[in-house]
């Protein structure tokens, strides 16, 4: 009897060992899943509290010293709008630097600023070299065509005309007549905005001897000398018109009248070779005459 409690004392020692050996892995096992759950809670929230990188912009590399530096951008052209820019159509010419347009119902004669072509309808001057081949340059590049136009600072000339910058396929029209030969620089304060810009063109046409500036002194500070234009041609067809002189005929000598008139009957006159003073007894420029 008391070996068999023995025995059921130590089964029952086993039981209770066993049951805290599994009680404690069970326990450590917990404490790990534990631990687990939550490091992966804390990664989810810290992915949520990242946002989406899909939804970020990238980020551009920093330019190193040595990456070239962006185009810096083109200056602004000529036909660029501007606030103060009227457009109008080209209604008629009148000459190389004055045109009529059709502007907001109304009809405006434009005077170029800065630039004077010479004359084809002038009543004192008539028509000047180089006149007519203004008037047909700004016929062919204006007439009909829509222009923009930009007035002086002093809009009006004493003939109430408008004074005008004009473009035309975006470039200015003033500088063109200047570029041409067919116009020089012509200055009326205050209306100089391009004054520099305009002076330079007109020296490059002036060193090129194109249009205008192919006749020597034709161009003054005043505006153009037609006598001096005249004048030059003037001289070349003198020079190819006149007749080579004759030459001189040789001299004739006779003793006396008789000898004289039996060559030529009625004498000769002063200019004459034959003529000899002394044949000339009344001095009237006439010898030997009958």
């Amino acid at each position: 009897m008391t070996n068999f409690v023995k025995g059921c004392l130590g089964c029952l020692g086993i039981i209770c060992i066993l049951a805290l050996l599994i009680g404690g892995c069970t326990a450590i096992f917990q404490d790990d899943s534990t631990e687990t759950d939550k490091e992966l809670s804390r990664e989810n929230s810290s992915k949520q509290n990242q946002p989406d990188r899909a939804d970020q912009p990238e980020e551009e590399p920093a330019l190193s010293s040595d990456s070239p530096e962006p185009e810096q951008e083109e200056e602004e052209p000529e036909s660029s709008p501007s606030n103060d820019r009227m457009t109008a159509t080209v209604a008629s010419i009148t000459d190389g630097d004055t045109i009529k347009v059709n502007m907001n119902g109304r009809e405006e004669t434009i005077r170029f600023i800065l630039v004077d072509t010479p004359e084809t309808k002038h009543p004192r001057t008539g028509v000047q070299p180089f006149g007519p081949e203004a008037s047909a340059f700004t016929e062919q590049q204006l007439s009909g065509k829509e222009v923009q136009i930009e007035p002086g600072i002093e809009e009006r000339d004493r003939y109430g005309r408008l004074l005008a910058y004009i473009y035309v396929d975006g470039q200015m029209f003033n500088k063109r007549l200047l570029k041409e030969g067919l116009a020089r620089v012509d200055v009326y304060p205050p209306n100089t905005k391009y004054l520099d810009e305009f002076q330079e063109i007109q020296s490059a046409a002036q060193q090129k001897q194109i249009g205008i500036w192919s006749i020597e002194n034709y161009v003054t500070e005043d505006g153009y000398n037609t006598e001096q234009a005249e004048e030059t041609p003037k001289q070349e067809a003198d020079t190819a018109s006149d007749p080579a002189p004759a030459p001189a005929s040789p001299a004739e000598s006779y003793k006396n009248c008789t000898e004289l008139r039996s060559v030529y009957p009625d004498g000769v006159p002063a200019d004459h070779p034959a003529y000899n003073s002394k044949h000339d007894r009344d001095n009237d420029r006439w010898a030997c005459e009958s």
